[in-house]
């Protein structure tokens, strides 16, 4: 006997003892257990006769929604289209959500779209079981299922003319990309067979149309990388069978041994070419090596080259074809060179050490010195003021700015691994590493927290910088002229005295020692900090942005711990806040106007101040202290309104500015 749904819903509702008990206790297919369970949600959430104002998703919000699942959007519209062109229904709502129940994309006959409209059921809203109570959608996205909800099964009564169905869909990598829904009338006979079949037909087109794409994609993919292979690799290409039948050599590995392929091709590899052993041991042991650098002897001669070896296994999973991959050593210094590391992009006109202090005009004409100089450099001062700048600078200055620039920071290095990324040599067995000291070869190597190289690697610097010889992992000596910045945030003589650091090592990297004084040491330079980064934003945004004389007198009175880095962040900050051009003291970032409050940022100068600086040094703390309020401020200053509003005009300030956001 079918459940009356109608009678369960009216006794569910009027919370009859009986009749609830009876139906939290059933267990029959008339009512489904993720049914029951969403009603008991619902009671507790929202009253069932009660329609409340929906959640919807706007402007830029459903616009980003929209293209976060435009893959979907783009193969289920056409399909929905088509579906709804020939249905044939007059009441009738299909339409495709999010993963969060969001509504994407609405079509809906007239007279449905009339039905719906006063409960806003349209494109953008968002199916929320705490909302409208319990739904297709959101049921059908929570249990992953295809699924129908009809009349009295929905708990809020003016869903009760509605049959909804829903089909969730899901990518080809099974992740949740939302649903299809589809709204009829629940007085039509045929809704419940009809809603089901027409959401799992297009559910189903759906997810063959992403699946056929994915593959399509894939495989367009994979033919791509295929042309891009014979059209023209870059390196030489050596193939020989397991007899060592030579195969193939391609047209970079003809110019490498300096022969034509067709002199060597059928020839036995043995005979014509002296692998190094590694690679013989690599072929005995059926290994596979990666940029390992060594020479090869052909013809008499010995050609330096990185090679890697790739083995081609045959039907019984035996090694059936051999792949030699050769790059020229000099070639790999280049791209290197060009893709890796950090270029050195910025001159002495680009730096942020601009200023009017004495101290910052020396470090720059001591850098400047530095770079028509020869010897290391090394730039000490706290974290923040932009040393791997000032290097740059010095690199481009120097007669090597047209040579390698590479950036390490030895910070980031494992110990573990640190002499084989310095060095150079054999890892794990056959994995060879280029010596970060070569990679810089002519050029200049800019060491940063150079506190941290282990003694190994400090031994071995000593050495390149005393000798112009390197000495690699596996003790070759290897010739080398690479000029050397470095860079440290600590007191590096108090590592000499612990014995963490080499002394005579620090010797040689102070043949230019530079100190970058911090910004709380030379506040006169913030005004110009300031203008700078000004103007560099002002390009970034197309607008002329400037700062209040509040906001500057702010500022300039802040000890900037993290000092250039800091002060820029902060009025990138600010300006974010804006709501204009002109950035005042109520852009600024309240953590820090906190900081300035409870450090009473407004002392004395080492100078004297005047009198009317005084006063106006008093009015400003006073008002970021009260916050812009001028009861509390009248108050502080013990001053009376009329006099403190003559004062702020006479002084040009701004309570407005000071207030919290």
């Amino acid at each position: 006997m079918r459940l009356n749904m109608k009678a369960i819903w009216r006794a569910f509702i009027a919370k009859d003892p009986e009749l609830y008990n009876n139906l939290t206790s059933l267990d029959r297919p008339d009512i489904k257990p993720w049914l029951k369970q969403s009603w008991l949600r619902c009671r507790r959430l929202l009253r069932h006769d009660h329609w409340p104002q929906q959640l919807y998703a706007r402007g830029i919000t459903f616009e980003s929604l929209c293209r976060n699942q435009s893959e979907m959007l783009n193969i289920s519209s056409p399909i929905i289209e088509d579906i709804f062109e020939y249905l044939d229904a007059p009441d009738c709502a299909i339409f495709v959500t999010d993963e969060t129940g969001c509504t994407l994309k609405f079509y809906a006959t007239p007279s449905m779209a009339i039905r719906l409209a006063p409960l806003g059921i349209r494109e953008s809203i968002y199916w929320r079981e705490g909302m409208m109570g319990n739904n297709a959608i959101s049921s059908a996205l929570l249990l992953h299922e295809t699924l129908s909800i009809k009349g009295y099964e929905h708990f809020n009564r003016h869903l009760h003319p509605f049959e909804i169905c829903a089909a969730p869909v899901f990518g080809s990598d099974s992740t949740l990309m939302g649903a299809v829904g589809i709204i009829l009338l629940s007085a039509q006979e045929s809704a419940p067979a009809l809603g089901l079949a027409l959401v799992h037909s297009i559910e189903q087109q759906i997810t063959a149309k992403l699946n056929t794409d994915l593959i399509l994609a894939e495989s367009n993919q994979h033919l791509s990388e295929v042309h891009a292979l014979l059209d023209g690799v870059e390196e030489g290409v050596l193939a020989w069978d397991n007899k060592g039948t030579i195969l193939y050599l391609n047209i970079h590995g003809s110019d490498l041994f300096g022969v034509k392929s067709e002199k060597i091709l059928g020839k036995n590899i043995h005979d014509i070419i002296k692998l190094p052993q590694s690679i013989l041991n690599a072929i005995a042991h059926n290994r596979e090596v990666d940029l390992f650098e060594t020479a090869i002897e052909f013809a008499g001669s010995f050609i330096s080259l990185a090679i890697s070896l790739k083995i081609v296994k045959g039907p019984n999973n035996t090694s059936d074809r051999y792949i030699a991959l050769m790059h020229p050593i000099d070639r790999i210094r280049e791209l290197v060179h060009r893709h890796s590391g950090i270029g050195a992009r910025l001159t002495f006109d680009d730096l942020d050490y601009v200023g009017t202090s004495n101290t910052i005009r020396r470090v720059v004409r001591l850098a400047q010195q530095a770079a028509k100089g020869r010897g290391s450099v090394l730039l000490h001062g706290e974290e923040g003021l932009g040393k791997s700048y000032l290097a740059q600078a010095i690199h481009n200055a120097s007669e090597r700015q047209d040579k390698p620039f590479i950036t390490i920071n030895c910070q980031a290095i494992p110990r573990e691994t640190m002499t084989s990324e310095f060095l150079g040599g054999i890892v794990n067995g056959d994995k060879h590493v280029i010596s970060k000291f070569e990679l810089a070869k002519g050029g200049t190597l800019l060491l940063e927290n150079v506190e941290y190289l282990t003694t190994e690697v400090q031994t071995a610097l000593l050495q390149l910088l005393k000798t112009g010889l390197l000495s690699k992992a596996n003790q070759l000596l290897v010739p080398l002229d690479v000029r050397l910045i470095t860079t440290t945030s600590v007191d590096i003589n108090q590592y000499v005295d612990e014995n963490r650091f080499r002394r005579h090592l620090l010797y040689e990297l102070q043949s230019f020692d530079i100190h970058i004084p911090p910004l709380r040491e030379r506040s006169e330079d913030i005004p110009a900090l300031i203008k700078r980064y000004l103007k560099i934003m002002s390009r970034e945004v197309d607008s002329n942005l400037s700062l209040s004389e509040d906001a500057l007198q702010l500022l300039t009175r802040y000890s900037w711990p993290g000092n250039n880095r800091e002060l820029r962040n902060v009025l990138e900050r600010a300006f974010s806040y804006s709501d204009g051009a002109v950035i005042r003291v109520k852009d600024i970032p309240l953590a820090l106007i906190e900081r300035i409050r409870d450090l009473a940022t407004l002392p004395p100068s080492n100078g004297l101040h005047s009198l009317i600086d005084m006063e106006r040094d008093a009015l400003i703390k006073a008002a970021v202290q009260c916050q812009g309020k001028a009861i509390k401020i009248t108050q502080t200053l013990k001053i009376s309104r009329t006099s403190l509003w003559r004062k702020l005009k006479a002084f040009n300030i701004h309570l407005e500015d000071y207030k919290s956001r």
